[in-house]
């Protein structure tokens, strides 16, 4: 210290000072990493091995991110090093939980002796990184070899196989004492800087803007940064990662690139941007910040309209009033109504025909009984003992064929004559005599043995009996039959028709897109009646004077009023988009959209947003819903009040040529009214906006959820994505491009719900 006092020795007494601190800081990063050769110093080899393996961790404690060096030692005797033929195969454990990275290039240590033994010593060494807490185990590596049983050049080999030591590591979680409100998961040592690739730009002229964060740590996993700029938008770009293993530490950098917009002129600055991050050897939270940077912005052609400029605005549409309301707005009014005369539209046709049931089941029973031919009494046909069989077995199954109305190729084999039968009322009992006599008459009629003449008369007796039997059960025919199978084919498509009718017209008029998320539109403090059209007189009056801010926020209120008012939503959006609000003008113009699907001014404002925001699931299909659920129950009421008449003058006995017509024209309606209502469900369906997102601020679409997931392409203001899952403030969504990745939620604001104004 008397040295520093002397002249000219002050200024080199504190370069020594400095030198000294950052050396005690290097080493006190560098002390919880070993020596590339530390696992050499807790060997103790096994002298009756050739070839000894170990394996080892450091440190075993780590926090999440932080770099754990696995070492694998092979020692060679010197016996074995002359025997060699060729290298041992090295068979890595398997790493889960862990990224493992190639560290630097393998060591050789002379020979030593290592407990008693001289080996000669090669290290190899690995990076690994915990992705999460807890205990994970490093299986046991191993290393086989050959060596000659012999020192001829012909001996034959033999193979061993070794096993190391396996590794136990304890991942503690990240602290949660001082860790900063805007931390992103970034584990290492870090600095940062940003660099823009124009010293000068013009207003609406794009240059890159580059984020670059280097240092220690695995920089693969490294989140992007948060850039918000008030002089310019910002679409994020392109993702560079460089990777550094040749050292005792893995290091490298990370670029994030950003597509910057400007839309003021003047000099504007790049301010100092603070990335956050946990240092593992300090154990604490630390920023790595960015120098300021300015620039000089010209004026251009291409800039966005600022307010108040002379710009060319889009036209607002004319408002029809608060007093009116839309087609799916009555429908939604008029449902319950709707829905009972859905339900009551088959009730005169179907009283219809439970009483024509009933009184043609009378009726057909007594023409049954009328029209049934006589029973046909059988007689003798000669004296051979077959003729008679087989003519007695053909005129007992015309006779049947007669009385049951069927063709006799309908009654050829016998379990055909038993279906039939049965069909036509006949009891068991009477069914199994005649098949028994069936067969008796076939066995008979193709014997050769003789039978007696009373046996033969015993069968024509009961032929005739069963014929009778036969005539007096089955009391069924042909008009009878056909008359019920047609009942039956109309009642199952009444029950199919009512169950469609159910399941989609009245489903559809009950839950038209009018309010969607009716429980999220509901405002507090909306301004009702004279005085809504009073604010959306001001709102106009804004904006015709080009205050588009101010605009877009009376818009924003009277939608909140009238949130099925589509006028008031495209006004709004028109608005929000004039002063620069992509966000609100995503919103407002896309639930317009999905009110009004098929006004093609809403469809050309869908045109004019960004590419996130247009096509996949932020696509509004022109489907005119309401227009559908009209038709279907236009056609479904229609269908049943002419199916009622048919079936009552039918009733009366009145028949006609137009009555085929009407009811070939009223299944025709009911089949449109059902067809009409599975469109209009289907069109419900796509104008849904539940689970609808829109972006808020540019972020990164991760692979899975956590800033620590692999990035896949990034999300700018005013996307639309739609939610699959979520689990731990993430949202696994579908992006309007087809993308599927994980986002933070507080980065989206649903469609569906009452948007503020930036």
């Amino acid at each position: 210290m008397r040295q520093c006092q002397r002249p000219y020795a002050s200024l080199l007494c504190h370069l020594a000072l400095f030198g000294a601190l950052a050396t005690h800081a290097v080493a006190t990063t560098l002390h919880a990493q070993p020596s590339p050769t530390a696992i050499l110093d807790r060997v103790r080899a096994n002298s009756n091995r050739p070839i000894d393996f170990h394996a080892a961790a450091f440190p075993d404690t780590v926090y999440v991110g932080q770099q754990v060096t696995y070492q694998v030692a092979v020692l060679l005797s010197e016996s074995a090093r002359t025997r060699l033929r060729r290298n041992p195969e090295f068979l890595p454990p398997e790493l889960r939980g862990l990224l493992a990275y190639e560290l630097g290039a393998p060591r050789r240590v002379a020979p030593r002796s290592y407990g008693g033994a001289p080996f000669e010593a090669h290290v190899f060494q690995r990076a690994l990184f915990a992705v999460a807490p807890g205990t994970l185990m490093v299986p046991a590596p191993q290393l086989s070899y050959t060596l000659p049983q012999s020192s001829s050049y012909f001996s034959r080999e033999e193979r061993f196989i070794v096993r190391a030591e396996s590794a136990q590591l304890v991942v503690t979680p990240l602290p949660d004492v001082g860790r900063p409100p805007d931390y992103t998961g970034a584990v290492g040592v870090l600095r940062a800087s940003v660099t823009i690739d124009s010293s000068t730009a013009r207003v609406g002229d794009p240059l890159v803007l580059t984020v670059r964060v280097s240092g220690i740590g695995n920089v693969k996993l490294l989140p992007r940064p948060v850039l918000e700029l008030s002089w310019a938008s910002t679409v994020q770009g392109t993702e560079r990662v460089s990777v550094d293993t040749s050292g005792a530490f893995v290091r490298g950098y990370k670029e994030f690139d950003w597509i910057l917009t400007p839309s003021q002129a003047g000099r504007v600055e790049v301010p100092t941007l603070r990335y956050s991050y946990f240092d593992p050897y300090r154990g604490a939270y630390a920023y790595a910040e960015t120098a300021p940077s300015a620039l000089a912005v010209d004026d251009g052609t291409l800039a966005t309209a600022v307010e108040g400029d002379n710009v060319s605005a889009l036209t607002l549409r004319t408002w029809r009033g608060a007093s009116t309301s839309s087609l799916a707005a009555r429908l939604e009014a008029w449902r319950l109504p709707l829905l009972i005369a859905l339900l009551l539209a088959p009730l005169p046709w179907l009283m219809l025909a439970v009483g024509a049931r009933i009184g043609g089941t009378r009726r057909s029973r007594a023409a049954a009984t009328a029209s049934v031919p006589r029973p046909v009494t059988l007689r003798v046909a000669g004296e051979d003992d077959g003729d008679h069989a087989r003519y007695t077995r053909r005129t007992l199954l015309g006779a049947l064929a007669q009385r049951l109305n069927v063709s006799p190729q309908e009654l050829v084999s016998r379990r055909d004559v038993e279906r039939t039968v049965r069909r036509r009322g006949v009891t068991r009992d009477t069914t199994k005599a005649l098949l028994v006599l069936l067969d008796a008459l076939a066995v008979q009629g193709f014997s050769e043995v003789p039978t007696a003449v009373a046996a033969r008369d015993d069968l024509t007796v009961r032929a005739d009996t069963l014929l009778a039997a036969i005539h007096a059960e089955a009391v069924t025919h042909a008009r009878t039959i056909r008359a019920a199978r047609h009942a039956q084919a109309r009642f199952a498509l009444f029950v199919a028709l009512s169950a469609a009718a159910i399941a989609t017209p009245t489903r559809t008029a009950a839950a038209l897109p009018v309010t969607p998320g009716p429980a999220l539109l509901q405002a507090t403090n909306a301004p009702p009646g004279r005085a809504l059209e009073a604010t959306v007189a001001r709102a106009t009056a804004l904006y015709e004077q080009r205050q588009y801010s101010r605009s877009a926020e009376l818009f924003a209120d009277a939608a909140q009023a009238r949130p099925a008012d589509a006028d008031l939503l495209a006004n709004w959006g028109v608005a929000a988009w004039a002063a620069g609000d992509t966000v609100s003008a995503v919103i407002a113009w896309q639930r317009a959209a999905r009110l009004e699907p098929v006004a093609v001014d809403a469809q050309e404002r869908l045109t004019l947003l960004p590419a996130g925001a247009r096509g996949g699931v932020a696509e509004v299909p022109m489907i005119p819903v309401p227009a559908l659920v009209l038709a279907a129950i236009a056609s479904w009421l229609l269908g049943w009040a002419m199916l009622a008449v048919v079936r009552a003058q039918r009733r009366r006995g009145r028949t006609s040529a137009w009555m085929g017509f009407a009811s070939t024209t009223a299944v025709v309606a009911l089949l449109v009214a059902v067809g009409t209502g599975a469109a209009a469900a289907w069109g419900y369906r796509e104008l849904d906006a539940t689970g609808v997102l829109v972006v808020r601020r540019p972020d990164t679409m991760r692979t899975a959820p956590g800033n620590d997931a692999n990035a896949m392409g990034g999300v700018a203001t005013g996307d639309v994505v739609r939610v699959e899952a979520a689990r731990d403030g993430w949202l696994n969504v579908v992006h309007a491009d087809g993308r599927r990745g994980w986002l933070p939620a507080g980065r989206t604001i649903p469609l569906v719900s009452p948007a503020v104004i930036r």
